[in-house]
């Protein structure tokens, strides 16, 4: 879908294909890779996090903080990771200890966070000093530095998701958690554990969009969690949990990405793309409940046994 998007884009807008507008495309594109990743865990978990935005806004407030602001970069970025596990482990915590559902514990720390980074800020724009702008405006070998950072986390996230128990444990916890409990599985560790990683990551978005805008403003991740569960549904993680990958993770973001950069190029109205996004949520989710429906109806097709058969499919 991406290659035949950008192929359809370029032929239609001359400029649209070269080396320049792609290189944007790719650092437009890394602070949305860099906590749809997260936010792949969580939602894997059958959980949502609706916070992403807001936990991306109280990570920059904190970051121009009086405290922070003049302290070196190294400082700063480790305090803000610091904060952003801190916040996502808040929501982890909750969401595993009470039987409030995860929509509403994000929904109520949306407005918590981004109340307080509105405190902190003043609903001002902040401008950043040079130090903590490199972040997002330097580059390593040509390569520009959100783009490797997003890089390295979705490589990093890939290995924690296939290749430890935590990944294998997030998987099972989404796809059946009864089943994962009866196993004996930590789940209200797994799942606080998701949570706090999506936190983590969000607050890494949050460093390199501040660095590449070069100030903290007060919209910075208003609506931004939209955008990130989009690419990640669109990069086919289900919202029942259970089902999903990293590389699908960051090919929707590159579409995302992708597609709004088209609109610039058409000179559509911006609003069209909360329109595009919006249409691509709804049919992934239908797309996805019309295949777990499927499914359901051939694990009960005459002639399976229900006693042995379907338990063992149901438990996998």
């Amino acid at each position: 879908m991406w290659v035949v998007l950008l192929l359809t884009l370029a032929g239609l807008y001359s400029g649209f294909g070269t080396t320049a507008n792609l290189r944007n495309i790719a650092i437009q594109a890394s602070p949305l890779i860099i906590a749809a990743v997260g936010a792949t865990f969580v939602i894997m978990t059958a959980g949502i996090d609706l916070s992403v935005g807001s936990i991306l806004f109280l990570a920059a407030a904190i970051e121009s903080s009086q405290a922070l602001i003049s302290a070196p970069a190294g400082a700063v970025f480790l305090a803000i990771a610091a904060a952003g596990l801190l916040m996502g482990l808040l929501n982890g915590v909750a969401v595993a200890m009470t039987r409030v559902p995860a929509l509403i514990v994000t929904l109520a720390s949306m407005q918590v966070f981004r109340g307080a980074g509105g405190h902190i800020t003043g609903q001002q724009n902040i401008d950043l000093p040079a130090h903590l702008r490199g972040i997002g405006t330097g580059s390593l070998l040509g390569v520009p530095a959100p783009v490797l950072l997003a890089a390295l986390t979705a490589i990093g996230a890939g290995m924690l998701f296939s290749r430890t128990v935590f990944g294998r444990y997030t998987q099972a916890v989404g796809s059946n958690r009864a089943a994962a409990l009866n196993a004996g599985l930590p789940v209200r560790s797994v799942t606080a554990g998701a949570y706090a990683f999506a936190g983590l990551l969000a607050a890494v978005a949050s460093l390199t969009q501040t660095a590449r805008l070069g100030a903290v403003q007060p919209s910075i991740g208003d609506g931004f969690e939209l955008t990130v569960i989009t690419a990640v549904v669109l990069g086919g993680t289900s919202l029942f949990g259970g089902r999903g990958s990293i590389t699908g993770t960051v090919l929707g973001a590159l579409v995302l990405t992708t597609a709004q950069t088209g609109l610039v190029f058409s000179g559509a109205s911006p609003y069209v793309f909360d329109i595009v996004r919006g249409g691509v949520l709804l049919t992934a989710v239908i797309a996805a409940g019309t295949r777990w429906r499927n499914l359901a109806q051939t694990l009960r097709l005459p002639g399976r046994s229900s006693s042995g058969g379907g338990r063992t499919i149901s438990s996998a």
